[in-house]
Parts: structure tokens; C-alpha cells; sequence
């Protein structure tokens, strides 16, 4: 259930979404992993303090740290895989893979800054290329323009002198444009001498407009191709930026895969000494200590690494250690196998769980709580699944929702809210149907359970007055635990 909140969980109640497009505007807040171990090891990966040499050029600069990248992901999965069949991982190797994503991280917050300056290069190279075209094709709007304002002007010129011709006005003047002037000077002369000048003046100022809108052309043309070959410059800039900076985020996460690997084995190893710690007490608190100390190693293990076989020898440790606890008739707050870690099988039928906490069964069930349960008891063998609100998977939230759904009570998708919207009761006073909440991770309200009772259709339940039904983690399926007090919150009523 931390595992679910610390990736954005809807049962959290400070869940983060993920980054949008830009992923560089949000940076990743780092492999944040809460060590309860038997040492109290915590350990916090984060954005580190490396640096890149700088003076690069995007693409070049993107592709070195893609290189550095890669020959960091090399190093981790080898010390990875060397500590794999042996030993666990030292604490110096946790720390040394634990800088190798911290400067990966650098690394990719460097490149996302070049990757965000080029993409603003090769926008505004678009944006001023664009601008470019659109005054080209005004100057040549404005060309056609002049061409025919130009070939009106010739031929209203063109009808004045048949005018003057036809209407005998200026005879001597239009004899003498037929007399085979020898120069163009003289022909200018004399259809200004017409009484013509002003359309003449006109075809003038037409053509001056028309030479000038021609150089424009040739010098927007010139602009024109210069800008196509920077936006191609800048696009490929872009591009390099991009592949390096996806080659680096893959680096990433195989690096972190190394990590959480790494300290999933830590975990394992020292899930198995707290069990072994366990069977050889002979008090029953420390038994009960030894116990706890499995489980919260064995909860480590499954956040970083569920699935893997280091969690599942953490799990089976986890549970010898609460089993020895159980045997000793202690109490205690280590997990059960299939439970959520922390929620082992630590109360006797019965009993109170440790804490000095007393809870019980409030007298007749209500009826909207015992339909609750039955909704619950619906999904029995489902697998836990992150976000899941449905026969095919569901969350701690989700079973919740679902099953007050059927009891005609509408809840939210989340832990946090879902402890919100009910109203707070005694643990003393416990009824089928009632929430207990959780805070796991330290961060608020992470895991919900249901509250079932010592009896359920008049028969007795498997833990007694300590039952509940709940979907635990990944890994597990919907089903009846015993109730354990470990970051145990409160009580809450729909």
C-alpha cells in the first residue's frame, strides 16, 4: 500500500500526478524508500548535486551524457547481478548505485534545459520563417498589383493617342510618331507631347513600384532559404536532444532497478535475521519486537521490489517470525502471509492487537455495514490491483468503494477522502461494515481495511473480534486477515 501512494496512488492522500509533456518542468522528486529495517535504515535518492561540463551544444552535449549515462547503468546492473547469487548488497554498494541515479538525474535535468532551449529555437526559427513566406506572398500580391495597374496605364495610354489620332487633335504631333522617330528620348517626347503626360507620368511611377517590389522579392527569397536551413539546423538540434534525453530517462530506470533490487535483497537479509531473532527468544516481547522488525523489513522489500523473490523471502520470513510471535501468545504488529505488510497475524482470536489499543465488536450489526461486507465478501480471490475498482482488480480504496456501493452508500476512490467522509467511532465499538485507516508511510492516510467481527452469518470468523477483509498489495488477492494496530489511524462509520 506505500508502494501505491509514493507512485500517485488514488488511496493517498498527498498522491503527485506525473509530469505532462514537459517532464523537465516537474523533475522527478527521486527514489524516496522508507528503510524500517532492524538498523532504522533510511534511505532517500533524490536529485543529486553532479554536474556536466557545459559549453556543449545540445545534440553534443545530449549525446555525452547519454554515453555517461549508459556506462553508469553498465556498472549498476553488474554490481547488481554479482550480489544477486551471494550475499546481500553492502550498505556501501546501496550508497554507491544510490549516487549513480542521483547524477543520472542531474544528468536529465541538464538535458531537459537544452532539450527546452531547442525546442524555443526551432520555434522561433518557425515562427520567423513563417513570417518570412507570409511578406513574400504579399510582395507578390503586390507585383501583380503593379503589373496590372501597369498594363491598364499602357493601354488607357494606348487609347488616348488613337483618340487624339481619330478626332484629328494634334495631327502634326501624331504625323510625327508616325515619321519614325530614331531615338527612345524622341518617343517619349512626343507622347508627351500629346497632352497625354500624366498617364506617361503614371506608367512611370507603376514601373519604379514594380522594380522596387522585385528587389524585395529577391531579398525575401534570400531570407527565405537561410531561415529553412536554420529551422532544419534547429530541428535536428532538437531531435538529438530528444533521443538523448530518452536514452538517459531508459538509463534511468534500469539503474533504479538495480537500486530497488539492491535494497529489496538488504531487506530479505535482514527480514530473515529478525525471524530467526524471533524463534529463538524465549520472551514473548521480544518476540513480538523480533516480529515487528520482520515486518517492516519484509514491508521495504515489497515496496521497492514486489514481485520479485528477494520480497517474497522477506514476505515468508516475515510470516515465520509473526508465526513464532503468534506460538508464543504475543501480540503483535507484524504482517500475515497475504496481508499487508505490518498486518500479520500479530492478535489472537479475539484478542486486543498490541498497543494497548481495545478493539471490539460494538454489539448488533447494522445493516447497511453487513451488506458492506457481503459486497466485500464478493470479491474474495481478486487480485490486488493499483487503481482497480472492479472484478478484475481492485485497490484497498477501491474494495471499499465497491462494496458500500452495494449497500446504497456512494465513497470516494481514496483512502484520505474515504476517512474524511465518515463519521469517527471508538475502536471499542467496532461494527461489520466499519473502516480502519492507515498511515504506513508517514505521509498521511495510505491503506483502508474493512471491519468484519468476530461472527459473520452466524458463524465464528477465522481471527475472532480482530477480522477484517481487505485488499493488502500487489501480489495478493482479497481476503480475511487479522487486524493489527501498526500505523493505525482511526475508525470511521459510512
Amino acid at each position: 500500500m506505500v508502494a501505491d501512494v509514493r507512485a500517485g496512488h488514488p488511496d493517498g492522500s498527498r498522491a503527485r500526478l506525473r509530469p505532462g509533456r514537459r517532464v523537465g518542468r516537474a523533475r522527478r522528486a527521486g527514489l524516496n524508500l522508507a528503510l524500517a529495517c532492524t538498523a532504522g535504515l533510511f534511505l532517500g535518492v533524490g536529485a543529486g548535486a553532479a554536474t556536466v561540463a557545459g559549453g556543449a551544444s545540445p545534440a553534443g552535449a545530449a549525446t555525452t551524457t547519454a554515453t555517461t549515462a549508459a556506462t553508469t547503468a553498465t556498472t549498476a546492473a553488474t554490481s547488481t547481478s554479482t550480489t544477486a547469487g551471494g550475499s546481500a548488497p553492502t550498505q556501501a554498494q546501496i550508497n554507491a548505485t544510490e549516487a549513480q541515479v542521483a547524477t543520472i538525474e542531474t544528468q536529465i535535468s541538464q538535458q531537459q534545459t537544452m532539450l527546452d532551449q531547442a525546442d524555443e529555437q526551432y520555434n522561433q526559427a518557425t515562427v520567423n520563417l513563417g513570417a518570412t513566406r507570409n511578406a513574400l506572398q504579399a510582395t507578390a500580391a503586390s507585383i501583380q498589383a503593379a503589373r496590372s495597374k501597369l498594363a491598364a496605364e499602357e493601354s488607357q495610354l494606348r487609347q488616348d493617342a488613337i483618340r487624339d489620332y481619330t478626332s484629328n487633335s494634334s495631327a502634326e504631333a501624331v504625323s510625327e510618331i508616325f515619321a519614325a522617330p530614331t531615338g527612345a528620348s524622341q518617343i517619349r517626347s512626343l507622347y508627351q507631347g500629346l497632352g497625354i503626360g500624366n498617364v506617361t507620368a503614371d506608367v512611370a511611377r507603376v514601373q519604379a513600384g514594380q522594380r522596387q517590389l522585385s528587389t524585395t522579392r529577391s531579398k525575401l527569397l534570400a531570407e527565405q532559404q537561410a531561415e529553412t536551413t536554420q529551422l532544419a539546423q534547429e530541428n535536428q538540434a532538437r531531435q538529438s536532444a530528444a533521443g538523448a534525453n530518452a536514452l538517459a530517462e531508459a538509463t534511468l530506470a534500469q539503474v533504479k532497478g538495480a537500486l530497488a533490487q539492491q535494497i529489496a535483497e538488504q531487506a530479505a537479509t535482514q527480514a530473515a535475521a529478525a525471524a530467526q531473532a524471533a524463534a529463538a527468544a524465549t520472551d514473548p516481547a521480544a518476540k513480538q519486537a523480533a516480529a515487528s522488525q520482520a515486518s517492516q523489513a519484509a514491508q521495504v522489500a515489497t515496496t521497492v521490489s514486489g514481485g520479485s523473490a528477494a520480497a517474497a523471502s522477506a514476505t515468508t520470513a516475515a510470516n515465520q517470525a509473526a508465526g513464532a510471535a503468534t506460538a508464543a501468545g504475543a501480540t503483535s504488529a507484524a504482517p500475515a502471509a497475504g496481508s499487508t505488510p505490518g498486518s500479520s497475524g500479530g492478535s489472537s482470536v479475539g484478542g486486543a492487537p498490541a498497543g494497548g489499543v481495545t478493539v471490539s465488536s460494538g454489539g448488533s450489526p447494522q445493516a447497511a455495514g453487513l451488506a458492506a461486507v457481503h459486497g466485500a465478501m464478493k470479491y474474495l480471490g481478486v487480485p490486488y490491483l493499483w487503481g482497480g475498482a472492479s472484478s478484475a482488480g481492485v485497490d484497498c480504496s477501491g474494495l471499499v468503494m465497491l462494496a458500500w456501493a452495494r449497500a446504497g452508500v456512494s465513497l470516494p476512490h481514496s483512502a484520505a477522502d474515504q476517512y474524511t467522509v465518515s463519521q469517527h467511532v471508538s475502536l471499542s465499538s467496532l461494527k461489520p461494515g466499519d473502516l480502519l485507516f492507515y498511515d504506513l508511510g508517514g505521509t498521511g492516510i495510505d491503506h483502508v481495511v474493512m471491519y468484519v467481527g468476530p461472527t459473520l452469518d452466524g458463524q465464528a470468523t477465522a481471527y475472532g473480534s480482530s477480522t477484517i477483509i481487505q485488499a493488502a498489495h500487489t501480489g495478493t488477492v482479497v481476503t480475511f486477515d487479522p487486524l493489527w494496530t501498526f500505523g493505525l489511524v482511526g475508525a470511521g462509520r459510512p
